[in-house]
């Protein structure tokens, strides 16, 4: 015996280096990449096929009749996917990164953690509404049965959503994958179930017929409201896009899926959810099942529709946890650790399930304040100014050296275009009061918030020296290929 430890085997290692990739934030190798064509639209369909897309389409109800909630719930998500996931898909599949490293590059290496906080916002609100619509459907599948479902019931139901995505998101992306394969048929049947008894039962004359359910004073402010909705739940999911197209093969499995299935299907199934709320007369989606389809499939389509909230929920924890290795203290803790304190916010959920489901209009237009100006960002700094090309080492850089560290790890300028485009967005129209600038009648909020601060920033980083791209010397450019400080 000499003593002396064994040295790794390279299989030891390039195990180690698979697991810092799959659950860390290393770039992904096009061979540890799980989604293939099938793969990729299956995992998109099933994500956006949760009880969100029959929530936006009960919300238009409020609002709107069938034929102009699906033209704008159809066009609007269609807008506002493509805006948001035309950089991040493309930039995000490329080079195999995490979508808050993606954001160095445009928002320094600091900034993106301002970034950061806002992203986890979004994907714990949004994972937290449709756990309260897991409940719910477990409230009403008891009550279809015939039984009386108690007050503690949502709450409950949302605990176990909140344990059956963690045991789903801690086995990783092949079982997410397989999950989906499984789901995804599933529900095309019990979709298409749906509408033809929605149809058989009511007929489009009563669907074309049937009056909103909570109308504004305003006829054009209804429609207004109701594309903006559109806009905005399309460009609510650049959460979760950067997680999907980074686990593809080609780019076209990036882009493509996440563009029909999340904006044309998704638009597809909100219309669907659309109608249904009118003729019921009931923006809660758990409410028309049962009467649409009979106790049999009602609870059916109530039970695959839950199962589908599980996947959405999972993916959107999935790619909160590979956003938590930022915060320098959680990069080395294990995965099961890491999505344990990513699940942790949703216990407010559990206990005030029906408070903060009722919040679930106002946070759709957070989203639209926050993705909108970012998005718009994010696009003009991938595509017109570096030309899809980045310095990948450099985003792991956190010393002045790297090409990405601008003032203090701040680039100023990107940042206050957050600012002014969540300032435009209020003052073209505010969501919480309902009052708008004549502009809202030809410009939706969440477009002006994307084009002015994407137009303020490429001028900025054009002509001004407070967001001036940083160039690495020639002399310095052996330096910058170093990692001197690294982030991961």
């Amino acid at each position: 015996m000499t003593g002396k430890t064994p040295a790794k085997s390279s299989a030891d290692t390039d195990i180690a280096s698979h697991l810092l990739s799959v659950y860390g934030r290393e770039p992904l190798l096009p061979n540890e990449r799980e989604y293939k064509t099938w793969s990729a639209n299956g995992t998109c369909f099933a994500y956006a096929i949760a009880t969100w897309c029959f929530l936006t389409g009960g919300y238009a109800a409020q609002l709107v009749g069938a034929v102009q909630g699906m033209v704008c719930l159809i066009a609007g998500n269609l807008i506002g996917v493509f805006l948001v996931s035309a950089s991040l898909s493309s930039g995000c599949q490329r080079y195999g990164i995490e979508q808050i490293d993606f954001c160095k590059p445009a928002f320094g290496q600091n900034g993106a953690r301002i970034v950061l906080i806002f992203y986890l916002l979004n994907m714990i609100g949004w994972s937290g509404l449709i756990l309260v619509m897991f409940g719910n459907g477990i409230v009403n599948i008891v009550d279809a049965l015939g039984y009386q479902s108690p007050d503690w019931l949502v709450g409950a139901g949302v605990a176990l959503g909140i344990w059956l995505t963690y045991i789903l998101t801690t086995r990783g992306v092949h079982l997410l994958s397989l999950f989906n394969s499984i789901i995804t048929p599933a529900l095309i049947v019990i979709i298409v179930f749906m509408f033809y008894m929605l149809i058989s039962t009511h007929g489009w004359a009563e669907i074309l017929a049937a009056k909103p359910l909570d109308p504004l004073p305003s006829s054009w402010m209804n429609y207004a409201v109701c594309l903006e909705l559109g806009i905005a739940s399309g460009m609510s999911w650049w959460g979760g896009i950067g997680f999907l197209a980074r686990n593809t093969k080609s780019r076209r499995n990036a882009i493509y899926p996440e563009v029909l299935q999340l904006g044309l299907v998704f638009g597809i199934v909100c219309s669907i959810a659309l109608f249904s709320g009118l003729v019921v007369g009931s923006d809660d989606p758990t409410k028309w099942m049962v009467p649409l389809g009979g106790v049999f499939m009602g609870v059916l389509a109530l039970l695959f529709v839950a199962l589908a909230n599980i996947t959405s929920t999972s993916v959107s924890l999935f790619a909160s946890g590979l956003a938590l290795r930022h915060v320098p203290g959680l990069r080395k803790r294990g995965w099961r650790a890491i999505i344990l304190i990513t699940a942790v916010p949703l216990a407010f959920f559990v206990v005030w399930p029906n408070e903060l489901y009722d919040l679930g209009d106002a946070f759709l237009a957070y989203n639209g304040t926050m993705h909108a100006p970012v998005g718009g960002i994010l696009l003009v700094d991938y595509f017109f100014l570096r030309k899809q090309r980045l310095h990948l080492r450099s985003i792991f850089e956190a010393a002045p050296s790297g090409q990405y560290y601008y003032t203090g790890g701040f680039n100023l300028l990107a940042l206050s275009c957050i600012v002014i485009g969540q300032l435009t967005y209020f003052w073209v129209y505010n969501p919480f009061t309902d009052e708008a600038q004549a502009l809202f009648r030809f410009v939706p909020a969440s477009i002006a918030a994307f084009l002015l601060p994407a137009l303020i920033y490429w001028v900025g980083m054009r002509f001004s020296p407070l967001g001036r791209l940083h160039r690495v010397s020639a002399a310095d450019q052996k330096q910058a290929d170093k990692l001197v400080m690294p982030n991961i």
